[in-house]
């Protein structure tokens, strides 16, 4: 009875030590496409479900969206000006705000960065993406995920499928997630089926259908309240959209790998020989 008892300890044990922070970046095709705003409700309506969720804000526009105040960035942790625990900020969303350092974002060490952002082990950290710079930031460039936000105009799908292409020959990523802002559900899968078919013809890349949003004007009411639309208009069409978006997201397979030298398994510490990579495992800058 007693070995029974030890070895189900042990199995819990090792369970708990093999947990992996999923991140996700969240990156627009243009400025409009509406990228901080589905950074934030996802990373609300993932709270929503029981997730514990830490939203990096690497843009600088996450925190004046909610009305935060900041007492500095990950770069000020680095420089040793405050402490990581000065600058975490917890959203009436229950979710944990970081800025990361949106004036040179590029410049941030993931080596630094990551374990502030997974300190005690949050299931979900999702990025909202600088616009400055490379592609992905180095941070960013860590990501299990990334999702694309465009919405259904021509020039937000060039956009996007010029964005593709960039990070595709720059990171070797073989599979994006696509989420339409803005739109109905048809809408949404005939511009994902586009744009899929184009990427997958030249650049032998797959795209996977995130999800929609629909326009909605309690988006706009709970900007104006400084609050997400999951949070302040829980039954409104977009609220209910995120929400759907953020179950899902719980289900993404986790790409998974043995060793690497900057797989985020070897920044968050030994996961006993099972290391989650990113998207900076495969850059041209680490092959």
């Amino acid at each position: 009875m007693v070995k029974l008892v030890l070895d189900q300890a042990e199995g819990l044990r090792r369970l708990v030590a093999r947990h992996t922070t999923r991140i996700v970046a969240v990156v627009g095709s243009a400025p409009e496409a509406g990228q901080t705003s589905v950074a934030l409700n996802l990373a609300s309506a993932l709270a929503h479900h029981g997730q514990d969720v830490v939203l990096a804000d690497e843009s600088g526009h996450a925190a004046p969206a909610l009305g935060l105040p900041l007492r500095g960035d990950i770069h000020d942790v680095i420089a040793g000006r405050v402490s990581s625990d000065a600058i975490r900020v917890h959203t009436r969303d229950n979710v944990v705000l970081v800025p990361v350092a949106h004036r040179h974002p590029e410049r941030i060490d993931p080596q630094h960065s990551l374990p502030m952002l997974t300190a005690g082990e949050p299931d979900v950290v999702v990025v909202d993406c600088t616009h400055t710079g490379g592609v992905l930031s180095p941070l960013a460039a860590h990501a299990h995920d990334v999702l694309v936000v465009l919405g259904c105009e021509p020039a937000a799908i060039t956009g996007a499928y010029s964005w593709i292409k960039q990070a595709h020959f720059e990171y070797a990523l073989a599979q994006f997630r696509v989420l339409v802002n803005r739109a109905e559900d048809m809408e949404a899968r005939v511009v994902c089926r586009n744009l899929a078919t184009t990427a997958s013809r030249y650049l032998a890349v797959s795209l996977e259908l995130a999800g929609h949003v629909p326009s909605d004007r309690q988006v706009v009411r709970a900007r104006h309240l400084t609050r997400t639309v999951v949070d302040a208009f829980p039954m409104a069409p977009a609220a209910v959209a995120y929400r759907q978006l953020a179950s899902q997201v719980t289900h993404w397979p986790l790409a998974m790998r043995e060793t690497g030298p900057t797989g985020i398994g070897d920044i968050g510490g030994d996961r006993g020989g099972e290391m989650t990579h990113g998207v900076g495992a495969a850059s041209a800058h680490t092959a």
